[in-house]
């Protein structure tokens, strides 16, 4: 038997030692890092002494709002461009000798009450928990992603806020991208063309996913839609980097971006961070509900999210679709060991445990977390999708196609998706 080496990166905030266990496939012997089999929760791992997200009043000026990085001493700004204009990235100096005087707790606090400013917010940098790939299944060529883009987007469209899409997996054998320049909603903000989705880490219109979990999610997605014959096109928006590391403003960015997109259905946002419930990204989506349904994973510590708040599953927004994973176990239906729940936080569960993802037409590794429960919810809402159904009344159909279970008392529904 042959053996495959796959390199999973450590994610755990702090320090964690990686030791290897050999699990039995079908053919194969896979060699991956122990702890990492299943991914974990997320957190906040620090936030940049010297950056704040600001949101302008709409009604300011280009004048007016330079005028406002010059009285608070802005060295440089990132747009928030194909998204929203009145979103930037504001960056301080930190040397006291040229004016970085002054704790980023007091800038951001300082700001809430400027009247110019609709919104104020640190600037975190929120660690992936998912799986890290050894390798690309290509190279990243723009003219590969053009033969898999759909003529037309005329069913549902489900966008991946993740960190991209590996266009050259071998799973995507049918077309499945969005197709931007068949659309209204293709971005002319930068001068560069929307193609098929947008990467807010670099900046450009090639969401190429450099770390793997988003080409997971968008495979479970995509398998999941075409054994059930639906058509769809995915829109990746890329928000997390090759580290697994995103900024809470290119999420912001990329969340506007998606919900702006007239065409986009379903949200998938698995990936998450406890307790501190960031003003801008609430605000945006409880403006989202009449825009798509938003499924987002509930976590992957074993917790009450009742209790430990974890964002963005437990904003209170009606279009939010909390996931929890299930166990492997064929005899019983019941939650996974390191699920998140929550009676009135978590809604539904999906299955989450020692997934099979196959990294060639022969080898697969086995990956577990809510995460890949909630790539199968947004599968889930597709299926269900109707062209003339509000996202609430979307939500509504999908929850009445739930299977209940005693077993899952402890989430909101208790009740699963049957695969």
């Amino acid at each position: 038997m042959k053996k495959l080496s796959l390199l999973v990166a450590c994610l755990l905030i702090g320090l964690v030692s990686c030791e290897t266990e050999t699990i039995e496939t079908n053919d194969q012997l896979i060699e991956i890092p122990t702890n990492q089999i299943q991914e974990r929760g997320g957190g906040v791992a620090e936030y940049p002494s010297n950056e704040m997200v600001i949101q302008y009043d709409p009604l300011l000026s280009e004048a007016e709002r330079q005028q406002m990085r010059d009285e608070y001493g802005v060295i440089s700004y990132k747009n928030c461009s194909c998204a929203d204009p009145t979103l930037e990235l504001w960056i301080f100096s930190t040397d006291p000798h040229n004016g970085g005087d002054g704790s980023i707790e007091e800038k951001v606090f300082g700001a809430k009450d400027d009247t110019g400013l609709e919104g104020v917010d640190f600037n975190p940098k929120i660690q992936h928990q998912g799986l890290k790939l050894q390798s690309l299944f290509g190279v990243d060529d723009l003219g590969i992603a053009f033969n898999k883009m759909v003529p037309s987007n005329d069913a549902v469209t489900i966008a991946v806020l993740d960190t991209g899409v590996d266009y050259n997996y071998f799973g995507f054998e049918n077309s499945f991208l969005y197709n931007s320049q068949a659309s209204q909603n293709n971005c002319a903000d930068n001068g560069m063309e929307d193609y098929f989705g947008w990467d807010f880490v670099n900046e450009d219109n090639n969401p190429f996913d450099d770390y793997g979990h988003g080409t997971i999610v968008t495979s479970f997605i995509a398998s999941s839609l075409e054994a059930a014959n639906v058509n769809f096109q995915i829109l990746p928006v890329k928000a997390f980097d090759k580290d697994g590391k995103g900024s809470y403003f290119d999420i912001l960015c990329g969340f506007k971006y998606a919900v702006n997109n007239t065409d986009v259905d379903v949200v998938n946002m698995s990936f998450g961070w406890y307790r501190k419930d960031y003003e801008l990204l609430n605000k945006f989506i409880v403006d989202s509900e009449g825009a798509a349904i938003l499924t987002t994973s509930a976590g992957n510590d074993g917790v009450d999210n009742d209790f430990n708040l974890h964002y963005p599953s437990s904003y209170e927004a009606n279009n939010i679709l909390s996931v929890a994973a299930l166990g492997s176990l064929p005899s019983s239906i019941g939650l996974a060991s390191f699920s998140n729940y929550g009676l009135n936080s978590v809604d539904i569960a999906a299955a989450g445990e020692e997934l099979p993802f196959y990294v060639s037409q022969t080898e697969y590794i086995s990956v577990s977390g809510t995460s890949y429960a909630n790539a199968y919810a947004s599968a889930f809402c597709g299926k269900f999708y109707q062209p003339n159904l509000s996202p609430l009344q979307h939500m509504s159909v999908v929850l009445n196609n739930t299977t209940p279970h005693f077993n899952l008392g402890e989430i909101k529904y208790s009740s699963y998706i049957e695969n």
